[in-house]
């Protein structure tokens, strides 16, 4: 855990009582800005982007509410809530994949000349399936 990210977590658990509902929404986005900063950082690294994938999901524990603390409609809110940390964790997993895919793109001989449809290169077609077929298994 990064050390932006021990001190919100910080800053966020010890202030919780005090944040109005409409304060969390800023909690996310700073969470959402910090991932995008470091992921643009990672260049691709997978193992980079897996880690501010860990982070971002530590993030956001930090800032939504204990459910335990919230008077209002609490299934509706926890809805919500948990809507933005499933959404924000897709977007973080598929970024992961998109850096799989640039790696075994990479690894594919005249990808831009193989059509996956008309299979005119087997081998390589064969291979580049594989792959996705992998690739979404793990990631979406």
């Amino acid at each position: 855990m990064t050390p932006f990210l021990s001190r919100l977590k910080l800053f966020i658990r010890s202030s919780i009582l005090y944040v109005k509902l409409t304060e969390f929404s800023q909690y996310v986005i700073k969470c959402i800005a910090e991932w995008g900063k470091k992921s643009s950082d990672c260049n691709g690294n997978i193992e980079c982007l897996q880690t501010c994938s860990r982070d971002l999901r530590a993030c956001l524990d930090a800032a939504f509410p204990d459910s335990r603390k919230i008077e209002f409609e609490s299934d509706k809110i926890n809805y919500i809530l948990s809507s933005i940390f499933f959404l924000t964790n897709r977007i973080a997993k598929a970024s992961i994949g998109l850096a799989e895919l640039d790696k075994i793109a990479n690894d594919v001989k005249d990808i831009s000349h193989m059509s996956l449809e008309k299979q005119q290169n087997k081998e390589g077609y064969e291979k580049m399936k594989k792959y996705l077929d992998e690739i979404i298994a793990k990631y979406f």
